[in-house]
């Protein structure tokens, strides 16, 4: 069972003055996680502007599609999101927007910055549903039954709807990856003997089946109507052919109730009926138990719709189908995805039809259309825990007089109760007593993982929350509760269940969700609050609550020798929403849970401010709490960040899943050896490992070979060797082993050189003495543990770090000299000449230049490769080569090219071609994955086939794009086959094998990472499980390094269009054109009136009032422009000093004008109507008050034309323009 998940989510709580957003890393384990899955948003951000607004924060663009939409009765509407990557939906990626009046007031649930796609798309979808079905192996499926495909056509409304499964690709997370995803196609597969329902996970690639989601959600002990259960109760029926049905139109779009006959073909089921709509039917058949699942279906019904205005499960009226009397001594009760199945039970059990049982089932209904929560584990135990909340609900709501906590009693016995779930063999604490572990093979014969126990504990923390209660729970911690009642407990669960929870929801998230519920509905620091948390502390999940603000938070890692150090920050705080970090070397987060990375050594002290709003705030100031310095021991992870051997004399050691749980199926060695060291020192300061199953080794040595220490192999709880373990040598040898079952913390544990005599010996080597990129990493090598250095490059440069990376910018042979001193002195050594650095010069470019839009042809000259780019730095890379052929521009862009000169070859890898493995044959893909630090050629690798034959080899990214293939023909025995694939700096690359290589693999004594020098290292096989453990067909990489040139910026040049612009002065009947035209070589004016001029800025005189059209063309040698303008001269004496605002409209207008102005108090204004040739047609004076004078006059008497109306006074003079149409 694995119980350390790593998964990558963002959370952040913003701020009006935020800018920058963090992408956090959250690790819950076995200890129950607060943290919340939340971030909420406090500027405004329209629900339409949420992809430019999270790219703008994130700086990656989110896919997804909305699969579901939920309108709460606090006016808010919540989008429930599928995000998707390259097209194909995560699974686990569901996320929820929920919004108030269109604005997005906060996000939940999971998105994934970083994703891989580990395998390819190979199946097609008839394979893969052949892999389905042979996993499924059922005798009978619907779709093989006429009837039942009739079924699922009158339930669907659908005459096309059938059952066969068509397939979907979806992505899956891998076990052994956090960041890598498998592609699998998915297939909804309902058998009918033996009867099952289930969604298939087919892995797209190799046909293995990856995972299994049951859909069968069942109850796991099996007018008027005269019911079994609740005497009679009124309910609704239908008139046919003189008799009546259970079947009724009124609530949403319809409820119906059918009779199977003790069959399990639902073609085949037949309706109740009664001839006078009194349904008193006791039987042999036990028919009146059909009047309690019709009643128990309209009363599930009310509940929902009455209580939160719910339409039905789907919200919007979706038909609710019974189907009693399935097959014979059946104590069971099923929601299949469609329609509720009841059972007629056995032996002393009466039929399932009770009010609980259905509002349970109907329930599931209600969750598949909400969270949608995966049924299985944690999910699976909430999924069942809601159902029986609501199902108790509805009792109280249909049968108040007689409701009680229990589930089933009436049908014989009861089998759970929320008052007591320890009394059933359930759990009231999280992972305490009668709990049922997490399983990575969810069946039914495990219960799926216990979703029918694990439900308990959100059983009886419905319970506390309604009515109250005190004791103590299994982990020890007491609690008193006094209850807020079923009502609001209800709204409390019904909001997490519909608004918040996801289907990976697991119990920490139910709390988080639980709580932001109830400051939805009742406020913050609310009793409503501190209830729900109250309750939730009851059952082990999380602290009880504190009605202030309490700022808390840890991190992952706290001691750093070396820098760049990269921290995870745990935020713990209590009642806090927004978040305000300070980490101590100028900068800050506003994320709820940020990663940061200090890039200087130094000891920073960190603070956290935590503001709950009208909660409070609170702050926690941790001293000195980040310590990053060369003297500190360097700390490792087993099998993750280690090598074969580190050499370090001293130095912090974890097992393989660092902070939390190690992993399954690890088989992991690290040889610490020491420089000169006489012994080696262990001190285990924890150790928890599964006993009987997983071993921590230790070998008195330097391999595994050595002889073991004594007590070795370790298991079990006891500290190795009684927490010190030292060796008779220089080395000691440390090996991880897991199965596939639990896991467990692990170990941590620190090791120190040990020197009894001798002198320091100062000593150093670099990854590379000569150099074209100017890159050196330097590695000290000197004994008795020096813990100062002091390096001096040649260039000018110095550095006090052990293991400096070192950048030449300059071309020269250079003398590097080191300084150490340690607690057994002080020594030096000069390496002379010891660094070549020739970096190729930059290439020559030329530019182009045309009118655009264009596209355009740069070259450059260089003596190795040419490679363009969009940016002087970075960037993507466009081309490669002499010329590059530009997109079509509109305007000026600058390129940049380099010059790439294939430096020296080296080699690395595994060279284990022979050894440790056999040929490979299965018809399957596999690859190797690798990083890449700078840009290489990847020359040749070295392979071992079983025959002969053609081989296709690729390179592909980490989302499976090919961006290299070649087929090769290799020779049986181990060969070298040339590739030349240059590679750029980047991750998760893809060396990849075909199918059924018949090459040699090795599936033991894999050391992973694999280095080739410095600028590649090989992390990972493809292997589904164990991905260390096995190593697949390259061997031996002959690579080479780019000697890269600085960039040279060719410039492609667009000559621009002119635009054509002007403005005017007019006096009278002369005007002053002014030209604002721009990119213009020559200027062409046509005045309206028959004139012209090429002068730039004419002055023209008219010789008459009218309006006249002039226009401006402009050119240049890349074409022309125009531009027009309307001008209305008039008789010498009307003019326009523009002083007093004034509006006509509507203008134009069909003869009623409105004339608004600002009038001044105590002035006469005078107002005229004019037309083209300056008579006066209107005229009348009136004087102004100070305000804003509005007239409307009727000027439908005149023709239709143009005319300017005129407003004088002493000061002021304003004519404006007016058309009568």
């Amino acid at each position: 069972m694995r119980v350390f998940l790593s998964l990558l989510i963002l959370m952040l709580s913003i701020q009006a003055f935020s800018q920058n957003l963090e992408k956090i890393q959250v690790h819950t384990n076995s200890e129950v996680s607060i943290v919340p899955t939340f971030f909420s948003i406090q500027e405004p951000v329209h629900f339409e502007n949420f992809d430019n607004w999270f790219l703008k924060n994130f700086d990656f663009n989110l896919e997804y599609e909305i699969i579901g939409t939920e309108t709460d009765q606090l006016g808010m509407i919540h989008y429930r999101c599928q995000q998707k990557i390259n097209g194909y939906p995560l699974h686990n990626g569901v996320f929820i927007l929920h919004t108030k009046n269109n604005l997005i007031q906060s996000v939940n649930g999971n998105i994934f910055s970083d994703a891989s796609i580990i395998n390819s798309d190979a199946l097609s979808e008839s394979s893969a549903l052949n892999f389905a079905l042979d996993f499924i192996g059922a005798d009978q499926y619907k779709w093989d039954l006429p009837e039942e495909e009739q079924v699922i056509k009158y339930i669907s409304g659908d005459e096309n709807a059938t059952w066969f499964p068509t397939g979907e690709k979806k992505l899956i997370p891998s076990p052994n990856k956090a960041t890598d995803y498998v592609l699998c196609w998915t297939f909804n597969i309902y058998a009918h003997q033996p009867m099952s329902r289930q969604v298939v996970f087919v892995n797209a690639q190799t046909g293995e089946i990856e995972k299994t989601l049951n859909l069968i959600h069942e109850t796991d002990v099996p007018g008027t109507a005269v019911t079994g259960y609740y005497g009679n109760k009124s309910i609704v029926a239908d008139s046919y052919s003189g008799s009546y049905r259970l079947r009724e139109a009124g609530r949403g779009n319809g409820i119906e109730t059918y009779d199977m006959n003790e069959g399990t073909n639902y073609g085949s089921a037949v309706d109740f009926t009664d001839t006078d709509n009194i349904w008193n039917n006791v039987n042999a058949q036990q028919d009146e138990y059909a009047g309690d699942a019709h009643y128990s279906t309209e009363a599930t019904y009310d509940f929902y719709y009455n209580t939160y205005g719910r339409n039905s499960i789907d919200g919007s009226g979706l038909k609710l189908i019974s189907y009693v009397h399935y097959d014979s001594d059946y104590t069971n009760a099923f929601w299949n995805g469609y329609y509720m199945t009841y059972g007629d039970g056995g032996g002393s059990y009466t039929p399932l039809t009770t009010l609980d049982i259905c509002g349970h089932e109907i329930t599931h209904g209600l969750t598949s259309y909400t969270a949608n929560l995966d049924y299985q584990n944690e999910s699976g135990g909430i999924n069942e825990g809601f159902s029986d909340i609501f199902g108790t609900m509805v009792e109280h709501y249909g049968d108040p007089a007689s409701a009680d906590w229990l589930i089933g009693e009436d049908i014989g016995s009861a089998f759970r109760s929320l008052a007591n779930p320890n009394g059933y063999g359930l759990p009231d604490t999280y992972l305490g007593n009668y709990w049922v572990a997490s399983t990575t093979s969810p069946s039914q014969a495990n219960d799926y993982g216990g979703v029918h126990t694990n439900c308990g504990v959100l059983m009886y923390w419905f319970y506390l929350v309604s009515d109250g209660g005190s004791g103590t729970n299994d982990n020890g911690d007491s609690y008193n509760i006094t209850g807020i009642g079923m009502d609001d407990a209800a709204a409390v669960a019904y909001r997490l269940l519909t608004v918040y929870l996801t289907n990976t929801s697991d119990y920490p998230e139910a709390r988080t969700y639980a709580i932001q519920s109830a400051v939805d509905l009742f406020g913050a620091c609310t009793n409503e609050v501190g209830v729900v948390t109250d309750a939730m502390y009851a059952v082990g999940i999380g602290p009880a609550y504190v009605p202030n603000v309490s700022a808390d938070f840890e991190a992952d890692y706290t001691t750093f020798c070396e820098a760049p150090a990269t921290v995870s920050f745990t935020n713990n705080s209590v009642n806090a929403s927004t978040f305000l970090w300070d980490f101590g070397d100028g900068n800050t987060s506003t994320s709820s849970n940020p990663t940061h990375t200090y890039n200087a050594f130094g000891d920073y002290t960190v603070k956290l401010y935590a503001d709950g709003g009208t909660c409070g705030t609170d702050s926690l100031t941790e001293l000195q709490y980040i310590s990053v310095q060369a003297t500190n021991p360097c700390s490792f992870i087993l099998g993750v960040t280690t090598n074969n051997t580190e050499n370090g004399c001293t130095g912090i050691l974890y097992d393989s899943g660092g902070d939390g749980n190690y992993q399954d199926n690890t088989d992991y060695t690290v040889t610490i050896a020491p420089p000169g060291a006489n012994s080696v020192t262990l001190t285990f300061n924890s150790f928890d490992f599964e006993s009987g199953y997983d071993y921590l080794y230790i070998y008195d040595g330097p391999s595994s070979a050595s002889p073991q220490v004594g007590g070795s192999p370790f298991d079990g709880t006891t500290l190795p060797g009684g927490g010190t373990i030292t060796s008779s040598g220089s080395s000691i040898t440390i090996r991880q082993t897991t199965d596939g079952g639990l896991t467990r913390p692990g170990f941590e544990l620190e090791w120190l050189a040990n020197y009894t005599g001798g002198t320091m010996s100062a000593n150093f080597t670099a990854n590379t003495t000569s150099t074209c990129t100017g890159e050196v990493q330097f590695m000290d090598s000197t004994t008795h543990c020096p813990y100062s250095w002091s390096w001096d490059f040649g260039d000018g440069n110095t550095s006090t770090q052990p293991n400096p990376l070192h950048y030449y910018t300059t071309n020269g042979t250079f003398t590097v000299k080191l300084v150490v001193t340690s607690a057994y002195g002080t020594d030096s050594i000069i390496k002379t000449n010891y660094i070549t650095v020739a970096t190729p010069p930059a290439p020559s470019g030329t530019g182009a230049q045309a009118c655009g839009p264009v596209s355009l042809s740069l070259s450059a000259s260089g003596s190795g490769v040419l490679s363009w780019y969009d940016l002087p730095t970075g960037g993507s890379l466009l081309d490669t080569g002499a010329t590059y052929i530009t997109p079509v521009l509109s305007a000026t862009e600058t390129y940049y090219v380099e010059d790439n000169i294939e430096g020296s070859p080296y080699y690395g890898a595994s060279t284990s071609s022979n050894t440790s493995g056999s040929y490979f044959t299965s018809a399957y893909v596999h690859y190797l994955e690798f990083d890449v630090s700078t840009k290489i050629v990847l020359k040749s690798v070295e392979v071992n086939a079983g025959s002969s034959g053609n081989r296709n080899i690729q390179l592909q990214n980490g989302s499976g794009v090919i961006l290299e293939s070649s087929t090769i023909n290799i020779p049986s025995g181990i060969s070298r086959i040339d590739l030349n694939y240059i590679i750029d700096p980047g991750s998760n690359y893809r060396l990849v094998g075909p199918a059924s290589p018949d090459l040699y693999r090795n599936n033991s004594n894999c050391n992973y990472p694999y280095t080739v020098g410095s600028s590649v290292t090989i992390t990972n096989s493809s292997a589904s499980t164990n991905p260390t453990g096995y190593y697949y067909y390259f061997y031996d990489w002959e690579v080479a390094e780019f000697c890269t040139s600085p960039r040279t910026a060719v410039t492609a040049t667009i000559d621009p269009s002119p635009t054509a612009m002007f403005s005017t002065v007019e006096n009278g009947f002369i005007v002053d054109f002014t030209d604002q035209s721009l990119n213009t070589d020559y200027w062409h004016w046509d005045f309206g009136d028959g004139d012209t001029s090429n002068v730039q800025n004419p002055s023209h005189t008219y010789l008459s009032p009218a309006s006249y059209i002039v226009t401006l063309t402009c050119y240049n040698e890349c074409g022309s422009d125009q531009y027009t303008d309307t001008l209305h001269i008039m008789n010498t004496g009307i003019f326009d000093s523009e002083t007093v605002p004034m509006e006509l409209y509507p203008n134009p207008t069909n003869g009623f004008l409105n004339i608004a102005f600002m009038s001044e108090a105590n002035t006469r204004y005078i107002i005229s109507v004019h037309n083209t040739l300056g008579q006066n047609l209107f005229s009348e004076s009136l004087n102004g008050n100070g305000q804003i004078i509005v007239l409307e006059k009727d000027f439908s008497h005149f023709a239709a034309g143009i005319y300017y109306l005129q407003l004088q006074s002493d000061e002021n003079n304003e004519i404006k323009p007016f058309t009568i149409k």
